[in-house]
């Protein structure tokens, strides 16, 4: 059986080494642009802080896109929902699944900058144990049947008790619930394979020889779980890049705007990403869907527009 892949874009929430100003048309003419050129989903990440960078607010932007997309899903990849709160995400995520006729995919996890808890208060060194109790949170308020019935929680971080959280969400029983684990340890694989609808991978932490051992691993958690493995989801997220047949040009975008930001080498940044020209590109992809991802999230640096578009005509129809 041949397989398939579809592809995604994450929003350009982020300025990278503080470029032009954020804009309402910079944001709107990117998800028109992605409707129009039929990408499967458009995408946020979510930081509070992130070092020297300009960043807009996750959640406010998606309800804005999807307001004014149709037929694109549109999701989170991912939400911090410890620093935001369980509560506070599944209501915000409800309110866009419904608003969006259905259209969201709900890519959650802990975060891995400190930053973002420091400035909400709350300890970083408790973020996974917070997480697992938030995805227990999450999943009790969407798994509800009746939308009126009282709900308690009795956790060590978070409390609450005959709490009614209503509406339920557009999609039955709920939004698929993605989960990014970003190193992939044995921990957080089980974690994905009890709470998640399927695995968000971080593509500038995973080759696809790694990917392709840790997913094999998943699935067997997933199976002795006695969970579905046939539609679980297996995504790569943060395939940020810059598409150019100039090497020159290409090493350039890794050096000078994505390795400040990550604080990571330009060279080795080159070697996992969507930095080359359009043959190395679609190789570096070819390998990940051999590899078993069903969905790749791509992330231009620059050039929005201008790289969704090449994206589209010269890579994408490679796997049409």
């Amino acid at each position: 059986m041949k397989q398939t892949i579809t592809f995604g874009l994450h929003l350009p929430l982020i300025r990278f080494n503080r470029e032009a100003a954020h804009s309402r048309e910079q944001i709107l003419s990117f998800a028109k642009k992605a409707e129009y050129l039929g990408y499967d989903s458009l995408s946020v990440n979510d930081h509070i802080v992130f070092r020297n960078t300009s960043w807009l607010d996750a959640i406010i932007t998606l309800s804005v896109v999807a307001a004014i997309t149709s037929k694109i899903k549109v999701g989170t990849s991912i939400l911090n929902i410890v620093v935001r709160n369980p509560v506070v995400c599944a209501k915000a995520l409800t309110g866009i699944d419904i608003l969006s006729s259905g259209r969201l995919f709900a890519g959650v996890g802990p975060g891995s900058y400190k930053g973002d808890y420091d400035v909400c208060g709350i300890g970083f060194e408790d973020r996974w144990k917070r997480f697992d109790e938030a995805l227990q949170i999450l999943n009790l308020l969407w798994e509800q049947e009746n939308e009126n019935d009282e709900l308690d929680y009795n956790g060590h971080c978070y409390k609450f008790k005959k709490v009614v959280v209503a509406p339920r969400p557009f999609q039955k029983p709920h939004p698929p619930i993605l989960i990014g684990s970003w190193g992939s340890s044995d921990a957080s694989l089980r974690r994905v394979a009890k709470y998640g609808d399927g695995w968000m991978a971080s593509a500038y932490n995973i080759t696809p020889d790694k990917f392709k051992e840790k997913c094999k691993t998943l699935l067997a958690y997933r199976k002795d779980m006695g969970k579905d493995t046939t539609t679980f989801d297996k995504s790569l997220v943060s395939m940020l890049g810059y598409i150019d047949n100039n090497k020159e040009k290409t090493h350039k975008m890794a050096k000078d705007v994505l390795s400040p930001v990550l604080g990571r080498p330009a060279d080795e940044l080159q070697d996992l990403l969507l930095f080359g020209s359009i043959d190395e590109c679609t190789k570096k992809i070819k390998a990940f869907l051999e590899a078993g991802v069903n969905s790749i999230h791509f992330w231009p640096v620059n050039n929005y527009i201008e790289q969704v578009e090449i994206f589209s005509k010269e890579i994408i129809c490679a796997f049409k």
